[in-house]
């Protein structure tokens, strides 16, 4: 979780400091995103909505704030029985708390989310996101993976078992 936030701050300190705001296209001389490869760039844009600047337009800062919070109240009452069950929990609920934290802190701190990787897919330009953002997908991801994994072997752990007893009356 601490290399989440660490992580996610160190970013958008360099962000802040090397790139423009605003840089976001390439037709402002003034404000260039950094290209790294032709569909992976470098931009510095603010996001004061949720996911994909969804409710940017209203002031969704404190109901984001408070939401964020509440779910990490309930993982954090929850987490003993849900990391004891997998194998890789821990490393998917401190992935998915750490980049939680570090959009919170922005939002507490700031006036916005600080979104910086920008990927350029084929017809479709991604979203710009974050180490937060990253973070929260990749731990939601691998818990989503593991609890799939071990349903699967907790199944064929009942289905080799099933019908085997053997039991004389």
């Amino acid at each position: 979780m601490g290399v989440s936030v660490l992580l996610d701050w160190l970013t958008k300190v360099w962000v802040v400091q090397t790139i423009p705001f605003g840089a976001y296209f390439l037709d402002d001389p003034d404000r260039q995103p950094i290209i790294i490869f032709s569909r992976f760039w470098l931009v510095h844009v603010g996001n004061k909505g949720a996911a994909w600047g969804l409710g940017a337009q209203q002031d969704v800062k404190p109901l984001l704030i408070f939401l964020a919070l509440a779910v990490l109240a309930l993982i954090w009452r929850w987490r003993k029985p849900l990391m004891r069950e997998l194998s890789y929990g821990q490393l998917a609920f401190g992935l998915f708390v750490g980049g939680t934290l570090g959009n919170v802190l922005d939002r507490l701190f700031g006036d916005h989310v600080i979104d910086f990787i920008d990927i350029h897919l084929p017809y479709y330009r991604f979203p710009a996101f974050n180490i937060a953002d990253s973070c929260i997908c990749v731990g939601v991801g691998l818990y989503l993976f593991m609890s799939y994994r071990e349903d699967s072997l907790r199944r064929e752990a009942m289905a080799s078992h099933a019908g085997e007893d053997n039991i004389k009356r």
